[in-house]
């Protein structure tokens, strides 16, 4: 009740009192169970770093070899193999399932959720209060309230966050991937529709702004040596899972409805990539051509790494859960 109120230093400091009273009175099995308690509420208040010191408190307080004990443990363990960092982390909210249909939809939004250093399986984890999530999505979306917030969800849904002229572009490139073939194919394109030849120009300068990236993705393990990325939808599809999130947080959207757009986002996403690669793929293209400039710069360097816990981390949803 506690924690569900907010207070949560005082829900995890009555929990670890309550496991010393169990050990008094020798009743072991609730000492374990209030221990177990104790070490999520912990992981939860302040992040598995911040945590690792109560998780030694209660794992003293407990019976060597008990389960209680082998469960505090592991949650400990876990706790000091992570990063001395609050971002680019992976981390879950052990309350909630990391399996099934929302937990997959979910892994969606893992790289945010990973850049953030926010649980990447549950809607209601952030680290801001509601008036920092109010003013993060004012200042970066334009979002002040349900209605902006719900415009914002729908061009993300949509695909329309992205600018148009990525996807016209790579929807030119030919099955061969020859440069000159691709740069005509765009010009065609263009005079068709009777477009100028400044736009032409831009649009072919962006082609090979994205044959760039794909070579540093292939040098990097981002991308496979043979493969390229067809879409960037998935930029928009991701952020539309963190911003149900945002929304649920900053109180212009009801817990239900952030999970049906949670769901909606990944069901776009499975019509459009194959795989969780893939996907990851043109997620970073679309925040590379949005933020990075060509520059390779921390944008690049962050995402990267966001890319390579969800892809070799064995804790991570992309390791667990199958694409389709």
């Amino acid at each position: 009740m506690l924690a569900g109120a907010g207070r949560m230093d005082e829900a995890v400091g009555r929990a670890v009192r309550s496991v010393s009273g169990f050990r008094a009175v020798q009743d072991h099995r609730r000492a374990d169970r209030a221990a177990v308690h104790a070490a999520r509420l912990a992981l939860k208040r302040s992040g598995p770093r911040a945590a690792v010191p109560v998780l030694r408190e209660l794992l003293a307080l407990l019976v060597p070899a008990s389960d209680g004990h082998r469960q505090v443990a592991g949650m400990l363990a876990d706790a000091e193999r992570q990063p001395d960092r609050d971002h680019d982390i992976l981390l879950a909210d052990p309350d909630v399932p990391t399996w099934g249909r929302f937990a997959h939809a979910m892994a969606v939004g893992a790289h945010l959720a990973v850049g953030n250093g926010v649980a990447w399986n549950s809607v209601t984890d952030g680290r801001e209060t509601r008036e920092e999530n109010r003013r993060l999505l004012a200042d970066s979306w334009s979002v002040t309230d349900s209605a902006s917030w719900w415009e914002q969800m729908e061009a993300l849904l949509k695909g329309e966050n992205c600018d148009p002229a990525i996807q016209v572009v790579l929807d030119q490139r030919g099955d061969d991937g020859d440069r000159r073939a691709w740069h005509a194919a765009i010009g065609a394109w263009c005079r068709d529709r009777e477009i100028s030849p400044e736009t032409i120009r831009r649009l072919v300068a962006l082609a090979d702004r994205i044959a760039r990236y794909e070579e540093r993705f292939r040098a990097d393990g981002l991308l496979a040596p043979d493969a390229r990325v067809d879409s960037v939808l998935g930029y928009d599809f991701g952020r539309a899972v963190n911003m149900a999130r945002w929304g649920l947080h900053a109180g212009y959207v009801d817990h239900e409805t952030a999970q049906g757009c949670v769901l909606r986002a990944a069901e776009l996403a499975r019509r459009v990539y194959s795989s969780w690669p893939s996907f990851s793929a043109g997620y970073v293209l679309g925040r590379m051509l949005r933020f990075d400039d060509g520059e390779f710069g921390d944008w690049y360097a962050r995402s990267l790494t966001g890319h390579r816990i969800l892809t070799q981390d064995p804790a991570s949803p992309w390791r667990k859960l199958a694409w389709g």
